[in-house]
């Protein structure tokens, strides 16, 4: 394992264990704020939702002893990812049992999905299957991304349409961790990584809180956008010799036009900045897989 990886490792399970104790926490000590948040009938024994708020907190210790002992990690993670496996299938089956709403995807996407790429490149660490990801994990990426602004334009503001680019969000991380393996530069994926949480959690709030389309564009557009940009810069200046860097440069400063237009809520506006982003973005991330 490469020092590179070991800190994005490092990074990725210090912040599994800092959500799953705060989560954890809130669980046990507000058991029924989660189901006022997503207006459920409240539960009517919630000391049981409180016992698995202490459960996902002890998991969340786990996380925290695997990014101080990456050597001693193996076991605490692949329990992990054997529950964030297990967790979104006993979810699916609540929904169609009705038991759940489809609304609740959020809970999900943050306590299990979101950590499925570190958490699995990690326990396949060294074999081939984890080295043909990293070595495409630009393809993963222009793919995500054309497949999400395909469904954009053909089935519009629908929950597939927010899942596919939540899956895009994830492929970009990839990216930057790809780029930011090859030039070193760990700070500028840290943030990349700090903008995705925006990202899920506006996109989440498409599908949950469909009222609250200017905070969850505010978080997607601006804030997650805006951080995405940022890092794009940033490895941009540290990459000497980059493919189409004028190509790059057009993204960047689509990105920044995107992140006022969102911000002034112009929304032709944001449809022209978002076009032009994807249309110079994507073809640079192949460039760059290329070369």
């Amino acid at each position: 394992m490469s020092d590179f990886a070991a800190r994005v490792y490092r990074i990725a399970f210090a912040a599994a264990a800092a959500y799953n104790i705060a989560f954890g926490l809130w669980a046990a000590l507000f058991p029924h704020a989660f189901f006022d948040v997503f207006t459920l009938a409240p539960p009517r024994y919630p000391v049981i939702w409180a016992c698995l708020g202490m459960v996902v907190g002890l998991y969340g210790a786990g996380y925290a002893y695997a990014a101080w002992r990456l050597d001693r990690a193996f076991p605490f993670i692949a329990i992990g990812l054997a529950g964030k496996v297990l967790g979104p299938i006993g979810w699916v089956i609540a929904v169609r049992s009705g038991e759940l709403p489809f609304r609740t995807l959020p809970l999900i996407v943050f306590d299990d999905l979101l950590w499925w790429l570190p958490f699995g490149l990690f326990l396949l660490e060294g074999t081939a299957v984890a080295t043909f990801f990293k070595r495409t994990a630009p393809l993963w990426c222009a793919a995500a991304h054309v497949i999400a602004a395909i469904a954009t334009l053909v089935i519009l503001k629908t929950d597939a349409m927010w899942i596919l680019w939540m899956i895009a969000a994830v492929s970009l991380i990839g990216f930057y961790a790809w780029w930011g393996a090859r030039i070193g530069n760990i700070a500028a994926v840290a943030i990349a990584a700090s903008g995705i949480v925006c990202d899920l959690t506006g996109e989440s709030m498409f599908i949950a809180f469909p009222n609250h389309e200017r905070m969850a564009s505010l978080l997607t557009g601006g804030a997650a956008n805006g951080l995405y940009t940022l890092a794009g810069i940033l490895m941009t200046l540290a990459t000497p010799t980059l493919p189409l860097r004028w190509l790059a440069w057009i993204a960047w400063t689509s990105g920044i036009a995107l992140v006022l237009v969102t911000i002034s809520s112009v929304q032709i506006g944001v449809v022209i900045a978002s076009a032009a982003l994807m249309i110079s973005f994507i073809p640079f991330v192949i460039a760059m897989a290329r070369q």
